[in-house]
């Protein structure tokens, strides 16, 4: 007989999915969402099938229960043991990975440190451990995941970071580094030829060429009766046929750039001819000339004629846009700018539209010219209303005019200029002319590539953002902000600036918040690193600000060396948790290029 109360229940499917009644945790998105440079990798656990759990469906029949009451008291309890090993489960997933997020392994530390031992080269972990024992006659330090070496056969070889011989000796006659690639030589056929690798050691070019040199991201190569150009690509873009009384060789003068994303020009010369050639896809820009050319700063060029005189040309789109001897020099501070700045023959300054090939307005002074890094302004006067106009300049072109109570002081530098006001204090504009708030301040330093300026009222130095709110309140005796040059991922929440008062230093982050509660009395922070040299009256340190891990030192010691991924005081090597891993007995030293 059947009992009502018991069918009025509403019973859990077993045979459905889990995953449409209980929500579960994905773990391969929360792996994913592990930081790759701060958190140890959980790709192989990923990677690795007999890890996963098998799923298993419970199915009341599994029990063979004839009792119908019976079976539904199973499976209520079922139901309960189910979610408290879910919750269970979740719980020790949460633990772990809050645990995984306490480990701390930065990327660089990845990264082998060479060392000198009896004459010859290893390599040790940021434990001090030694990952490579001291046997190479040569090393190099490591470009990625890979190094080469040589072997006391003087034989150059490739191993990976834990010293495994990935190209073995007698691989190829000749390796030698370029940038991130590897120019290799072996025997083709009985005769020597050359290739490229990239940086994952794959064949990036074939092995037919007689030679290949490399210069500041361009290779030049000899095949058969022809010499030319590969691009960082391996793409061929430039054969230049020779005959039987030409020499093969041929030489390349790459023209630096400030902005990346412009397309560089280069100076390719073969036998005494010279011409302007595009470095990414080989197109000839300029006439093949005897006369020496040299390359100057984005993409401007000078000919030096027999009679001495220079013809300047400036080059942009695969089209020269000037060519002249009417000017004693040609330069431009950034491509973006759109501006020329020439000097004349009467040694006056003319500002030159690269879309319109005019000057931007006639007689400008160059007092009166704010070349930036990305803009440029210039000062005139508007003699209808009896007030200074100034002009914004990008891409050659005029896109904003304003009139103001101000003076630019200093140019554009990322995204913000500093202007002077009528009464002596200083203030900020962004790109569009307007300040970025109505404060007036009696110091103005440039905004940094972090967003961020110092500057002083008459209350004290504070910090300024780019949208024009402080982040620290302006009531100190000095502020001190980390370099341009170090790297972001370095310090991202650490120590971003020192802050003094009372002569004394404390260590804020970017976000404005105290590091520690420590007070230093000197503070020096590194250019290219995360480290600082700190003293209080009892002690001196060299503190890595990763983790504020601190290394004791004299005195007479407080000089060092920072890398990416150790610090050298004297020939003490400590990682960045300011554990002393290595002392270097050798004369080379760590970092030295071994030959």
């Amino acid at each position: 007989m059947s009992n009502d109360k018991d069918n009025d229940i509403e019973m859990l499917d077993f045979n459905e999915s889990p995953e449409e009644n209980v929500e579960m945790l994905d773990f391969e998105s929360n792996v994913n969402d592990l930081s790759k440079t701060e958190v140890i990798s959980l790709t192989d656990i990923n990677n690795n099938s007999d890890s996963k759990l098998s799923s298993y469906e419970p199915n009341i029949k599994d029990f063979n229960i004839k009792s119908e009451k019976t079976r539904k008291i199973v499976k209520k309890s079922m139901l309960y043991v189910i979610i408290l090993i879910l919750l269970g489960f979740e719980i020790f997933i949460n633990k772990a990975g809050s645990a995984l997020n306490n480990i701390k392994v930065y990327a660089s530390d990845n990264v082998p440190i060479r060392i000198y031992q009896n004459g010859k080269y290893g390599y040790i972990d940021i434990y001090g451990n030694k990952t490579v024992h001291p046997k190479y006659t040569y090393a190099e330090n490591f470009k990625g995941q890979y190094a080469i070496v040589k072997n006391t056969s003087n034989k150059p070889l490739v191993i990976d970071k834990g010293g495994k011989e990935i190209i073995k000796a007698d691989t190829y006659f000749s390796i030698y580094r370029a940038k991130d690639d590897i120019v290799v030589g072996k025997k083709v056929r009985g005769k020597l030829k050359y290739g490229i690798l990239d940086k994952n050691l794959k064949v990036k070019t074939k092995f037919i060429y007689d030679s290949i040199s490399y210069k500041d991201g361009v290779y030049t190569y000899i095949y058969k009766n022809s010499v030319g150009l590969i691009n960082e690509k391996g793409k061929n873009i430039y054969t230049y046929k020779l005959v039987d009384k030409d020499e093969k060789q041929i030489d390349v003068t790459p023209c630096p750039v400030t902005n990346n994303k412009y397309q560089r020009y280069g100076v390719v010369s073969v036998n005494g001819t010279n011409m302007i050639v595009n470095l990414k896809d080989g197109e000839t820009v300029s006439d093949a000339t005897l006369n020496s050319i040299t390359p100057e700063e984005n993409n401007v060029f000078y000919e030096t004629r027999s009679s001495g005189i220079k013809k300047y040309i400036y080059v942009q789109d695969n089209k020269v846009l000037l060519d002249t001897e009417g000017y004693n020099s040609v330069s431009i501070k950034n491509i973006e700018t759109g501006v020329i700045k020439a000097m004349n023959n009467n040694y006056n300054y003319e500002y030159i539209s690269t879309k319109t090939l005019e000057q931007l307005e006639p007689d400008l002074s160059d007092d009166n010219v704010y070349y930036g890094d990305s803009i440029v302004i210039y000062k005139s006067h508007d003699f209808k209303k009896n007030k200074d106009v100034y002009s914004f300049v990008k891409n050659g072109e005029v896109y904003k005019v304003i009139d103001s109570e101000y003076s630019i002081y200093k140019p554009f530098k990322n995204k913000i200029a500093i202007v002077q006001f009528n009464d002596g204090l200083y203030g900020y504009i962004n790109e569009d002319g307007k300040l970025i708030n109505d404060e007036k301040y009696i110091e103005a330093d440039e905004f940094s590539i972090y967003g961020d300026a110092v500057a002083k009222k008459d209350t004290g130095y504070g910090v300024v953002r780019r949208n024009g709110s402080t982040l620290i309140k302006f009531n100190n005796d000095e502020i001190k902000m980390v370099s341009d040059n170090v790297k972001t991922n370095f310090i991202k929440n650490k120590v971003f600036y020192a802050i003094r008062n009372d002569d004394l230093y404390s260590l804020y982050n970017k976000n404005g918040r105290r590091v520690n509660n420590d007070k230093y009395e000197i503070m020096e922070l590194n250019n290219n690193y995360p480290v600082v040299r700190a003293s209080t009256e009892a002690n001196d340190y060299i503190i890595t600000t990763i983790d504020m891990n601190k290394i004791d030192v004299t005195s007479d010691s407080v000089d060092y060396e920072a890398f990416e991924n150790y610090v050298k005081i004297k020939n003490e090597i400590y990682n960045y948790n300011g554990k002393l891993i290595y002392i270097d007995s050798s004369k080379k030293g760590v970092g030295e290029n071994g030959e």
